[in-house]
Parts: C-alpha cells; sequence; structure tokens
C-alpha cells in the first residue's frame, strides 16, 4: 500500500510539472516574440531561442512518456492486489479443488466425502489402515480482504481480527479428532488460497508482532496445508500404504511358510516312522531270516543224504 501511495504522489507531482512547464513555454514563446519586435533580435538569436523551445518540447516528451509508464505500472500495482483479494464464494471452489487433489494422487477408493462423526460432517476422510484421517476446507476471506485493502492504520486492527478467524476456524477442523471413532489423533485443515496461508501460517511477523497462528494449529494438533503443501503429506500416505500392503504381504508368506513347515514336520514324522519299520525289517532279515535260509538248507541237505 505505502507503494502505491508513493507512485500516486509521484504521478501527482510529474502532471502538475508537465503543466508548469506548458505554462512556461507559452510564457517564454510571448516573451521571446515580444523582446524580438522590441529589441530587433538577428535571427541567429532568434534560431537558438527556436532550439531551445525545441529541446524543451523533447523534454516534455519524454515526461510524458515516464508518465504513462508510471501509469502503466500503478495499473499493474492495482491487478496484483487483486490477485491477493479472494472472491466470495472461494471456499467451495477450494472444496472441489482439494477433491481433485484428492482422487489423482490417492485415488477415489482411499477417500471419502462428507463423512459424517458424532461431532458433525467433515469435508473428507482419508483412509489409513483401520483408521482415517480428517481434513476439512477452511477459509476466512473477510477481514483478510480488509486488511490488504486497509491504509496502514488500520491494517493491524484488520490483522487481529483476521488471527481469530484462523483460530476459529483451527477450533472448528480440531473437533474432528475422535479417536474413539477411529480417527487419527490429527487433523488437516486446507487452506484453498496461497496468499491466505502464507499470511497465516508462513509470515514469522506481522506489523512487528511475533505470528503465533502455526503454533496455535500444531497445539491443537490441526495441520495447515495448501494446494501446494499438501502433496508431501498425501504422499507419505500413499508410501504409508504402500508399506503397509508389503507388511501384509510378508504376513502372508509368512502364514504360508508356516503352514509349509507344519507339512514338512508331519511327512518328517510319517518318513521316520516309515524307516523304523524298514530298520526293523532289515534287521529281522539280517537275523532271522538268514538264520531260518540257513536251517532250512541244512534240512534240505539232510534229506537228500538220508534219500541215497
Amino acid at each position: 500500500m505505502i507503494i502505491t501511495y508513493i507512485m500516486f504522489s509521484l504521478l501527482i507531482i510529474l502532471t502538475l510539472a508537465v503543466f508548469y512547464l506548458i505554462i512556461r513555454l507559452k510564457d517564454i514563446r510571448s516573451d521571446t516574440d515580444s523582446l524580438c519586435a522590441k529589441f530587433h533580435i538577428n535571427e541567429d538569436m532568434r534560431k537558438q531561442a527556436s532550439d531551445t523551445i525545441a529541446n524543451i518540447n523533447k523534454e516534455m516528451a519524454v515526461i510524458n512518456q515516464k508518465t504513462q509508464q508510471i501509469n502503466d505500472v500503478m495499473s499493474e500495482v492495482r491487478g496484483l492486489k487483486n490477485l491477493f483479494i479472494m472472491p466470495k464464494g472461494a471456499g467451495g471452489a477450494g472444496e472441489r479443488i482439494l477433491e481433485k487433489t484428492l482422487y489423482d494422487i490417492l485415488g477415489s477408493s482411499m477417500f471419502e466425502s462428507q463423512h459424517r462423526l458424532s461431532c458433525g460432517v467433515v469435508d473428507f476422510v482419508i483412509r489409513f489402515k483401520e483408521n482415517i484421517v480428517p481434513i476439512d476446507s477452511k477459509l476466512s476471506l473477510e477481514n483478510f480482504n480488509k486488511m490488504l485493502a486497509a491504509g496502514e492504520d488500520s491494517k493491524r486492527a484488520f490483522w487481529r481480527a483476521f488471527t481469530n478467524d484462523v483460530k476459529k476456524r483451527i477450533d472448528e477442523t480440531g473437533k474432528y479428532i475422535l479417536p474413539n471413532e477411529k480417527t487419527t489423533d490429527f487433523a488437516m485443515m486446507y487452506i484453498a488460497s496461497e496468499s491466505v496461508y502464507y499470511e497465516a501460517f508462513i509470515k514469522d511477523k506481522q506489523f512487528g508482532e511475533d505470528n503465533t497462528l502455526i503454533d496455535y494449529a500444531w497445539r491443537k494438533r490441526v495441520y495447515p496445508v495448501s494446494p501446494q503443501t499438501i502433496y508431501p503429506y498425501l504422499m507419505t500416505i500413499v508410501q504409508g500404504m504402500k508399506a503397509l500392503k508389503i507388511e501384509e504381504n510378508a504376513k502372508e508368506i509368512l502364514g504360508k511358510v508356516s503352514g509349509l513347515k507344519y507339512d514338512f514336520e508331519r511327512f518328517k514324522s510319517i518318513y521316520g516312522i516309515i524307516i523304523n519299520h524298514i530298520k526293523d525289517a532289515c534287521n529281522k532279515h539280517d537275523g532271522e531270516g538268514l538264520t531260518s535260509v540257513a536251517k532250512i538248507d541244512q534240512h534240505i541237505a539232510s534229506l537228500e543224504q538220508k534219500s541215497k
């Protein structure tokens, strides 16, 4: 706003200077004609005077050009200020932008809109493991826009009113933290305007005072995010979900390994019994079997001798 006042003052000064030079130029021309007529100034002196007037005309053209440039700069400054003034109804647009962001990064299966809790309806919840992460879209514009449009004497008052508005939005978001309803122990507050987010949570000082809004939000376990800063939070959740799937797959593999181990132990037990039976059969073969064969051979030999 100070820059705007300086530019405006400079424009007024230059405009007055141009008018003054135009008036002086007319006076110089009139005085020159009078002097020429009165004192019969020769042609060389008249030419010098004409050259001087021509130079003055050139300087005036330059001044007019600079004045136009200042006008253009002031128009750009006004346009820049309008960028920071958020229009009414931006909150609804911010909610739609948030939904599009969640859909693009998480997919439709990982979030839900207008989720009902015991304390009210939260704009969105993100599903993470067995819990849900509440995320609500908030935007306090009235006092913010007044602060931008106000003079330096009034800005501080509108800033304080704006901070009170933001604290109320933080409190409203914090009420959705309900662990007994399977929410996480934190909530996210989405601010659709980067300029509002910057003024509220990034600037360390405002009008010579410490900006404590971010500390207030953290104490309430509310994490403010904007269209640009929400991405790292969502990617952290995505990576967490991937890690969860890996963990679930690992558990499934371990379960199958445990089943395979049980089957192997059972097979080993049965195989051991079979081996023992085989060993017993071998022992009987090597012991009783061979002895019986030898006795039979002896009986056969004895019978053969008697038959002779």
